[in-house]
C-alpha cells in the first residue's frame, strides 16, 4: 500500500500539467510540484486559499459557476483561456479541465488540472496577425492599381484646364492649382502604397535627387494652410541661415513632413504653434541607441502643443497598425502614417524618434545623413 501511494504521489508531483484539489467551498487542498513551478507561488501560500483567487478578477465568477456546475451534477467540465497571474509579473493563458473526486469518507472534491496555453495563444495571434497582413496587402494592391487609373485621367484633366486662358486668372488659377498639387499628392500615395506591399515590406526603391532642406515641409504647410487657418493654429519654422542641400528622394521625404504636419495640427489645440527646426547636427545630438556613421546629419524636429504621447506608446508608435487604446478619439488613424514615415527615412539610412516635450507635446525628430551618398534600397 505505501509502494502504491508513493507511485501515485511521484506521478502527481511530476505531472505536465498543474494539479489542484479543491474542496466543496473552494478552498485549496492540495497543489503538485508544477503548480508551485508555473505560479512562483509555494505550497504553502497556495494551500487554504480560495481556489478562485489563482485567477484574474475578471474570471473568477466564470471559474466560480463552472466549479458549483461540477460539484452539483458531476459532470467533467473545461474552461477555456483564463488567466491565471503569477509573481513574477506575467499573466499566462491557461485551460482549466475540472474532474469530481469522491473521497472514502464521502466528501466530494474536484480535481482542476490546468494546461499553459500561454505561448499557443500567441502563435495563434502571430499567424492571425500575418494572415491579416498578407489580407490587407493583397487589398491595399488591387485597390492602388485600380485608383491609379482614373486619378491618372484626373490629373491629365487638369493639366489641360490649366493651358486654358480663361482659368490664368486669379482665384481660379489658385484654386487649380491646388487641384494639381493634390492629385499629385494623391498618386504619390498611390505609388508608395504599391511600393511597400508589392516589395512585402523589403525595402522601397528610392529616385535620388538634390534638393534644399528647406523643401521638405514647404508643401505640406501649403497643404495644411486653410485647415490651419481655421484652428488658428500657427506654423513657426526654424531654417538654417544657409541653404543645406540633401540628397534623397524628394517626393517621398515630403509625404514624411505631410504626415508628421498633419498630425500635428490634428492633436494642436486652437491657437497652436507647430514649430518646425531644421538643421546640421552630428552623431552626438540622437539618443541613445540611435546612432548614425559620423557624417553631419540634418536634424529635422515637428513640434507641437497638443497632449503628448502616452510613454507605454511610444515604443511603438512606428510599428504598423499601431493605433492608441481609445477607440472614442477621432483624430486616430489607421496605423500606417508614421510606418511609412520610418520606411522611408530608414531606406535613405537616417533614423526617426518621437517624444515629448517637456512643455507639453509631442515632438516627432528625423536625422538623416549629409554625406550625398544614398543607397538604391532600404534593408529592412
Amino acid at each position: 500500500m505505501a509502494h502504491s501511494e508513493e507511485y501515485y504521489r511521484t506521478l502527481w508531483n511530476h505531472a505536465v500539467d498543474a494539479q489542484l484539489i479543491v474542496d466543496g467551498t473552494g478552498i485549496i487542498r492540495n497543489v503538485n510540484r508544477r503548480t508551485e513551478a508555473k505560479l512562483g507561488r509555494w505550497n504553502e501560500d497556495l494551500m487554504g486559499a480560495l481556489a478562485a483567487e489563482v485567477f484574474l478578477p475578471n474570471d473568477r465568477e466564470r471559474f466560480q459557476q463552472l466549479l458549483h456546475e461540477v460539484l452539483d451534477t458531476g459532470k467533467e467540465l473545461s474552461a477555456n483561456g483564463l488567466g491565471v497571474p503569477t509573481l513574477s509579473g506575467h499573466t499566462l493563458v491557461m485551460d482549466v479541465d475540472m474532474v469530481l473526486v469522491q473521497n472514502p469518507d464521502g466528501r466530494s472534491e474536484v480535481l482542476l488540472q490546468l494546461s499553459d496555453m500561454t505561448e499557443k495563444r500567441r502563435l495563434e495571434q502571430q499567424l492571425l496577425r500575418s494572415e491579416r497582413l498578407a489580407s490587407l496587402s493583397q487589398f491595399a494592391s488591387m485597390f492602388a492599381h485600380d485608383i491609379r487609373n482614373p486619378l491618372a485621367g484626373i490629373k491629365k484633366t487638369l493639366e489641360l484646364l490649366g493651358h486654358r486662358p480663361e482659368l490664368r486668372s486669379r482665384p481660379l488659377a489658385w484654386w487649380l492649382a491646388d487641384l494639381q498639387l493634390t492629385t499629385d499628392l494623391l498618386l504619390g500615395m498611390i505609388n508608395d502604397m504599391l511600393d511597400v506591399y508589392q516589395e512585402s515590406y523589403s525595402g522601397l526603391p528610392l529616385v535620388a535627387s538634390q534638393f534644399p532642406a528647406a523643401g521638405l515641409f514647404q508643401e505640406a504647410i501649403y497643404l495644411f494652410r486653410s485647415e490651419a487657418e481655421s484652428k488658428g493654429v500657427t506654423f513657426h519654422v526654424d531654417l538654417p541661415n544657409e541653404e543645406v542641400p540633401v540628397t534623397g528622394d524628394r517626393r517621398r521625404l515630403q509625404r514624411v513632413g505631410i504626415n508628421l504636419i498633419h498630425n500635428a495640427l490634428k492633436y494642436s489645440p486652437p491657437n497652436g504653434t507647430i514649430t518646425i527646426t531644421v538643421k546640421i547636427g552630428c552623431e552626438g545630438a540622437l539618443p541613445a541607441g540611435l546612432g548614425m556613421p559620423g557624417d553631419p546629419v540634418l536634424l529635422v524636429r515637428v513640434e507641437d502643443e497638443g497632449p503628448g504621447v502616452d510613454a507605454h506608446d511610444l515604443p511603438f508608435l512606428f510599428e504598423m497598425f499601431f493605433r492608441k487604446k481609445d477607440g472614442h478619439d477621432f483624430r486616430i488613424g489607421r496605423g500606417l502614417g508614421l510606418h511609412f514615415c520610418r520606411l522611408v527615412v530608414e531606406a535613405h539610412r537616417g533614423r526617426i524618434w518621437a517624444a515629448n516635450r517637456a512643455a507639453g507635446g509631442a515632438q516627432f525628430s528625423i536625422a538623416l545623413p549629409l554625406s550625398g551618398t544614398l543607397a538604391c534600397r532600404s534593408d529592412l
